[in-house]
């Protein structure tokens, strides 16, 4: 027998197609999996644990049980399935804390419209043209797309649920997937609906959400359309020990929400307000002084020209909040968390250097890891999960990324953070990992039909476009 410290580890590229295909079938076998990830740079993004430049990582059933230079001893237990991981990062999971995953079979329809154009398109025309079968094709194919992109966690901004059917079909979509999701329900925003809001939502907590295995989390979503007052809504969640989030909190109208909630104490880190665009320093202050969370929707706010068009990154710094970032809508913008990092840290650092050139030469620029914080752990904080995900750490919940360093666009590996935030896209991802199940191998989803995911959301587009008389043409824009 070949002692334990003498057992070579391989890069990640050494290791054939016909072995990893044998790694899968050991993982899938096995109800309670162990796994031990051999020579990985491990990027923890927790202070208790630094990060390693090579090391090792256990997962023991659904949980991170240790990380340490050298756990070689450990593949030598029985059962223990051994990944050659040389030339990979580990990373947490990323965290996307606000997307409406419902309308994704119509991706990229119109990518060119304002704030207004969106809304009118998305929520007067086509949105109660949705069956159950519509949601449930648009969050399946959401779900995949994300975890497929590293994402293992999302708080689904569900604002369409026309009836309890819609919303039950939006957890099935959660199941097949086998992503971890946060529910966030709220009432659709313009149409008809049954009127089953909020009185749901205990149905829903108990029915999908109260089992200690479920993957899904339970929030109240709340937007313009308000079913009865704030404050009300707000008492009703925290009856129900819900978080509340908040979208499309803008200027000055938002800025008077903040400053009311924060005067009568109905602020806290159980609330996470979405957007936060163009608010007065009064609204910053409330926020800042109650530990609310913040979500910041970079893509969004620049492209659909949410009122200035500037998402306020520095605010957030200028107030010592850190931010969780998010997606939005993938009607309108990309779908990856990779491109909010990006726009975040290129746009704060723009402004710092403008500052800095206009004579404040110690004007502060954020970091690459500043925003992958954003997108881990400060992103699990806004949903109530901080406890669980968004970082590598024993005891947490095994959403991890196995990321391919070594692959033509990062070579040679010489920052894992920088290779992470600026240099990786979908196809470095190599393995996914969700509550220590895996959900990507060896650059593919596990477990999916995707032929059958395209075909539903198809239908679901064909349905849509034949209800509101749209025609859709990939080289001719909608309205032209």
């Amino acid at each position: 027998m070949i002692a334990p410290n003498k057992m070579r580890v391989r890069p990640y590229y050494e290791v054939s197609d016909a072995e990893w295909q044998e790694k899968l079938t050991e993982l899938e076998t096995q109800n309670s999996p162990r796994v031990l990830f051999r020579g990985a740079t491990i990027v923890t993004m927790d202070p208790e644990y630094p990060d390693l430049a090579k090391g090792d990582l256990l997962i023991e059933g659904n949980r991170i049980s240790k990380i340490s230079a050298d756990l070689t001893d450990e593949a030598l237990t029985d059962g223990t399935v051994v990944i050659e991981a040389e030339g990979t990062i580990l990373a947490p999971g990323l965290v996307d804390a606000h997307r409406h995953c419902w309308a994704n079979s119509l991706r990229r329809l119109i990518p060119d419209v304002d704030l207004a154009g969106y809304m009118a398109t998305t929520h007067t025309v086509m949105a109660s043209s949705y069956r159950p079968q519509d949601m449930y094709a648009g969050d399946l194919a959401t779900m995949l797309g994300a975890l497929d992109s590293g994402v293992t966690c999302v708080l689904d901004f569900s604002h369409n649920s026309r009836s309890a059917a819609h919303a039950d079909a939006v957890f099935a979509a959660y199941r097949d997937s086998g992503i971890r999701a946060v529910h966030a329900s709220a009432v659709p925003e313009a149409g008809d609906w049954d009127r089953h809001w909020p009185d749901d939502l205990a149905r829903l907590k108990e029915e999908y959400c109260s089992s200690p295995a479920s993957l899904s989390t339970l929030r109240m979503a709340v937007v313009s359309r308000l079913v009865k007052p704030l404050d009300e809504l707000m008492g009703d969640a925290r009856s129900l020990g819900l978080g509340i989030t908040l979208d499309a909190v803008l200027g000055p109208q938002g800025s008077e929400t903040v400053v009311d909630l924060g005067r009568r104490g109905l602020l806290g880190p159980d609330v996470t307000l979405i957007h936060c665009t163009d608010l007065t320093d009064e609204a910053w202050r409330h926020i800042a002084d109650s530990a609310t969370r913040v979500t910041l929707a970079p893509t969004s706010d620049a492209q659909l020209g949410i009122f200035d068009g500037q998402f306020p990154i520095q605010k957030c710094l200028d107030f010592g909040i850190r931010p969780s970032l998010s997606v939005d809508v993938e009607m309108s913008l990309a779908s990856d968390m990779f491109s909010q990092m990006r726009c975040v840290l290129t746009t704060q650092r723009s402004g710092a250097a403008t500052r800095r050139y206009a004579g404040d030469p110690e004007f502060p620029m954020i970091e690459t890891r500043d925003v992958l914080e954003f997108a881990t752990i400060d992103s699990a904080k806004a949903i109530g999960l901080e406890d669980q995900i968004g970082s590598l750490t024993p005891g947490k919940q095994a959403d991890l990324l196995m990321i391919q360093a070594e692959d033509i666009n990062n070579m040679p590996l010489n920052n894992a953070i920088g290779t992470i935030v600026l240099g990786t896209d979908s196809k470095n991802i190599s393995a996914v990992f969700v509550a220590g199940m895996v959900r990507k191998w060896n650059g593919r989803l596990v477990g999916q039909d995707l032929n059958n995911v395209r075909r539903l959301a198809q239908e679901t587009r064909d349905h849509v476009a034949s209800q509101v008389g749209l025609r859709v043409d990939p080289v001719v824009p909608v309205g032209r």
